[in-house]
């Protein structure tokens, strides 16, 4: 009886020594398993700790229990060979046992959904920069039609239609910037930077793109969005002062045409810092140029220049001021690209804003106060309506909606394929004034206009850039 208890307790010890074993192996395991970076089926998709994106395993591993792997010596096994300690370092060795589904990890591939997004944001990007070309044509007949000889009001001085313009489009931001932000969908450039971000942060891992990388940082006290809204506004105030004084220096198809060498400028830029411009768009570019050309030459769409000095030093100064003006805006239009990825809209645009309308008040306080005291003492506003309503439209739709739709359009088109479009607006501000104000176009003119449209069309049918490239600015050879 004894030895029959005594054997008894034996096997119980063994098969609770099996069991302990099970135990502890099947726990070794999944901690082996849980130190790996492999992710099952319940991980999401997103951004790794690289800022790639990767595609979570549809089905979780299957290794058969049956095989043998050459392990390190510390591998211990069970009497059956039906389990085994697996270290992370054995994953790379792991045969053909593992059933994983084709993977995709490869720098910035994205889904099928993700591409269909991509491409209606193109789209949607390239209608918004036309609306934005249009608001901006429509300053000129505008003008002209507040400022006409039939209208009996003095032009007003360049420094204090600049600051009334400034301060008006800032209080329309300021007061209806919430309602812009709520209809208007961020862009997608933003929201994968914020993404990638958030990531960095929690794996602790440096962004490569060193702007990036500072978009969390502060310099003498001013965060991103503060840093963003000070250098572009300083851009547009100095491309802005320099076109006013260059416009009434010179002849009015000069300062069209110079003017629009942002076209020109922006992509030779792209193309020194080595960002690829498709020769559907370079071709666009050529026949923007040309069509701008034509149609500022034009005889019967020329203005007369009776404001204009005949001293030809005077014309000459206009168009290096024009000059001037063109550059400070190609700077602004690729700086905007640039902050457009770190800081909302709303954001960006009203500190920008806000910046100008400072730097414009202060020079008109400075070297315009007595031309400003004296256009206001002979201003007649009972005639004074359509002025009125030129600086309200200026403010709100030209300096306030149109550059803040401007970031997220020029976010999905790029800046070169978005210089294309702006270049249109000579035809369009001809146009405009062809309906409204009985303004005529001459066969030169219209000869510039359908080179305008030829670019137009080059410009809306080029290949979208590859949301692939894996790169800040994405274009396609």
């Amino acid at each position: 009886m004894v030895m029959v208890r005594s054997q008894r307790s034996a096997v119980a010890a063994q098969v609770v020594l099996v069991l302990f074993n099970h135990a502890a192996l099947t726990t070794r395991t999944a901690d082996a398993f849980s130190q790996t970076v492999v992710r099952t089926q319940n991980a999401p998709i997103g951004l790794d700790s690289t800022g790639r994106y990767a595609s979570a395993l549809k089905h979780p591993l299957k290794m058969s229990t049956k095989e043998t792997v050459d392990a390190p010596s510390s591998t211990a096994k069970t009497a059956s060979d039906e389990y085994q300690i697996i270290e992370p370092s054995m994953l790379m060795s792991v045969p053909t046992e593992i059933s994983m589904p084709e993977l995709s990890l490869d720098d910035g591939m994205i889904s099928e959904d993700e591409q269909a997004l991509a491409d209606a944001e193109y789209q949607r990007g390239l209608i918004t920069v036309g609306f934005i070309t249009l608001v901006f044509a429509s300053m000129s007949p505008a003008l002209h039609y507040a400022l006409g000889p039939e209208s009996g009001n003095a032009a007003p001085p360049v420094l204090l239609l600049n600051a009334a313009v400034s301060i008006v489009a800032l209080s329309g931001l300021v007061f209806g910037g919430p309602l812009l932000e709520a209809s208007t969908p961020l862009p997608r450039s933003l929201l994968q930077n914020r993404q990638k971000k958030a990531t960095e942060e929690v794996s602790g891992s440096p962004s490569v793109d060193a702007e990036t990388a500072s978009s969390s940082a502060t310099y003498f006290g001013l965060d991103v969005s503060t840093r963003a809204g000070l250098e572009l506004g300083s851009w547009k105030f100095l491309g802005t002062t320099a076109n006013l004084y260059g416009l009434s220096l010179t002849t009015a198809d000069h300062g069209a045409f110079l003017i629009q060498l942002t076209t020109l400028i922006v992509p030779v830029v792209q193309g020194i810092m080595g960002v690829p411009i498709p020769r559907r768009i370079v071709t666009s570019i050529v026949l923007a140029l040309a069509g701008v050309f034509l149609f500022t030459q034009d005889p019967s769409a020329a203005c007369s220049a009776g404001n204009v000095a005949d001293n030809s030093n005077a014309v000459v100064l206009g168009d290096a001021l024009c000059v001037v003006a063109a550059g400070f805006y190609a700077t602004y239009d690729l700086r905007l690209f640039k902050w457009g990825q770190l800081v909302a809209p709303r954001e960006l645009i009203t500190r920008k804003i806000a910046t100008q309308a400072a730097l414009s008040a202060v020079l008109l306080a400075a070297i315009g106060r007595d031309d400003t005291v004296s256009f206001l003492s002979n201003l007649d506003f009972s005639t004074a309506g359509p002025l009125i309503a030129v600086v309200l439209w200026a403010g709100v739709m030209v300096n306030a909606i149109a550059p803040f739709l401007q970031v997220g359009g020029q976010q999905a088109v790029g800046p070169t394929r978005a210089q294309t479009l702006y270049a249109s607006q000579p035809l369009w501000a001809a146009t405009l004034s062809y309906f409204f104000l009985g303004e005529t176009v001459g066969a030169q003119g219209l000869v510039g206009g359908a080179a305008f449209l030829g670019a137009l069309f080059l410009a809306a049918t080029a290949e979208p850039p590859d949301p692939n490239c894996g790169e800040p600015i994405c274009e396609v050879e």
